[in-house]
């Protein structure tokens, strides 16, 4: 069948064909023209690799194997809690970076973790020790609570002890003192009796209460007696534990 200025529909596709070719030919063409260009502006540009964490000679090979050089910073190292001592901690330029081929990348050692003569914490209260190891630049990694015959709240041991030097890890731990044991006791019946006397005996025996009132707060606490108490009278009671006191005035008893 005659088409269009004469041509038949083979023909037609016969030109699409030849027509996409060139296409094709002409695109992958422009492709290697723009590498070709771009790759002569670099002039031969390389990644930097992470040499970071590595001994010195380490570094120097994998630089070396991608066209770039290692260098020593002269008369500088850096303490690293991450970074063991002889290792790189410091690269630049930073890994991930494009450089030009025989670039010299500076490389700084590390000193390992700094090293502190501990502190002999023992003693101090919990915020006090918490200075002294921001002082000394430590980190609490760790703190315990036992009883002991020490005011609660009070250091009683640390981990690296006292005056031990030349640690490379700035970490410590604390055990810390939860005050004595609670002694279990039968709890007395306060009902009927003048406030006043009842706290003083709870206050003696190292007891924590609390008192409430069932009308409105009255300042003259000699007026008051317990009406009643939590825990109750004959109850197995700790020393740690609270005790509340509902009282009212002689009158409403």
């Amino acid at each position: 069948m005659t088409g269009i200025f004469g041509y038949t529909s083979l023909d037609m596709k016969k030109v699409l064909i030849v027509a996409g070719f060139v296409l094709v030919a002409g695109l992958m063409f422009a492709a290697g023209l723009w590498y070709t260009l771009v790759s002569a502006v670099r002039g031969g540009v390389v990644t930097v690799p992470n040499v970071t964490g590595v001994p010195m000679s380490v570094a120097k090979r994998r630089l070396e194997y991608v066209g770039l050089h290692g260098a020593s910073v002269e008369n500088r190292t850096v303490y690293s809690d991450f970074v063991r001592l002889g290792s790189v901690a410091i690269q630049d330029p930073a890994a991930g970076s494009l450089v030009k081929t025989a670039r010299v990348v500076d490389l700084v050692l590390s000193r390992g973790s700094k090293r502190e003569v501990i502190p002999n914490l023992t003693g101090l209260t919990v915020s006090s020790a918490a200075e002294m190891i921001s002082k000394y630049q430590l980190r609490l990694t760790g703190l315990a609570r036992v009883f002991d015959n020490q005011p609660q709240g009070t250091v009683i041991s640390q981990v690296p002890t006292p005056g031990s030097s030349g640690i490379v890890d700035n970490r410590i731990k604390l055990l810390v003192s939860r005050g004595e044991k609670p002694r279990q006791f039968l709890m007395p019946d306060f009902r009927g009796r003048l406030l006043v006397k009842v706290k003083n005996d709870l206050t003696r025996q190292g007891i924590r209460f609390v008192v409430k009132t069932f009308a409105n707060q009255i300042e003259d606490e000699r007026i008051l007696f317990v009406k009643d108490q939590y825990p109750l009278p004959g109850f197995k009671t700790l020393t740690d534990q609270t005790v509340t006191l509902q009282v009212v005035e002689r009158e409403a008893f």
